[in-house]
């Protein structure tokens, strides 16, 4: 009986264990990490913005807040660029010709870890992004690194970007299906969200400049809906690895069968 294989699709029948899985544990586990440190920056707002986070020029909002601000700009650019280095010096050489059973469990890791970052998003637009919406509508500011900006823009945007970086590296150097193509609709998702970037700097420069604080839906935060709607393509990438972890499947299935039958070769 002969192996059909699909295109850019390795077979190594002498690899025997147990059908890949998706890391429920891991998955599992780094989302209550992170669920916990949405909660604890949430926590930390809730308990000194209103104390210590009114006045820009006083001595306690330099030390509860300035320094946060400092940390983050600092040390997520160093930590993102450290990831994108490491994944790329550790990438597979061979990547081609990985088995069909080793990419379809790498598929399912990936597929674990968006759903991670999508729990995670979610906790973090609800919990950070409506307590910006109530001070933009309550207080008048002075500065822009206000407490609510200092996390939503200053920790969320850059760790998200470094994010998205790293798992583009990731998905051209780990997955055959990619290491010699680009996909379109991952690499569109990610411009989109890096229009995040020039969107915060305008931001506030208007609200410094000109506009008032007691309206949330004004035009100059338009722009950040338009700037998550990019994450639409994020549809597309996954139909693209649907239709790879089918043609994995069947690959692998048919390895399976063989081993059985005792007519691999």
């Amino acid at each position: 009986m002969s192996t059909v294989v699909n295109h850019n699709v390795a077979v190594a029948p002498e690899n025997v264990g147990e059908a890949p899985r998706p890391p429920w544990v891991l998955a599992f586990t780094v989302t209550v990490i992170a669920i916990a440190f949405v909660a604890l920056v949430k926590w930390y707002q809730h308990t000194f913005s209103w104390s210590v986070g009114l006045d820009s020029f006083s001595d306690d909002f330099q030390i509860y807040w300035m320094r946060i601000f400092y940390a983050q700009i600092i040390l997520l650019p160093v930590l993102g660029t450290i990831g994108a280095v490491w994944l790329w010096l550790t990438r597979d050489r061979d990547i081609m010709n990985l088995p069909a059973r080793d990419e379809l469990g790498r598929f399912y890791a990936m597929f674990s870890i968006l759903v991670v970052a999508a729990v995670v998003l979610i906790s973090a637009l609800g919990l950070l992004t409506e307590a910006d919406a109530a001070w933009h509508q309550v207080v008048i500011r002075d500065t822009d690194f206000t407490p609510t900006h200092i996390f939503l823009f200053y920790l969320g945007v850059p760790a998200g970007l470094a994010g998205l970086a790293m798992a583009w590296i990731w998905v051209h150097t780990r997955l055959p299906y990619f290491a010699n193509r680009v996909s379109m609709p991952l690499s569109l998702a990610i411009i989109g969200f890096m229009c995040a970037g020039p969107v915060v700097a305008f931001n506030e420069w208007a609200h410094t400049f000109f506009y008032a604080e007691e309206l949330f839906g004004a035009p100059v935060h338009w722009f950040f809906v338009l700037a998550g709607f990019f994450l639409v393509f994020l549809i597309g990438f996954v139909i693209q690895c649907l239709q790879r972890m089918y043609e994995l499947s069947r690959v692998y299935s048919l390895e399976e069968v063989e081993k059985e039958m005792g007519l691999s070769r």
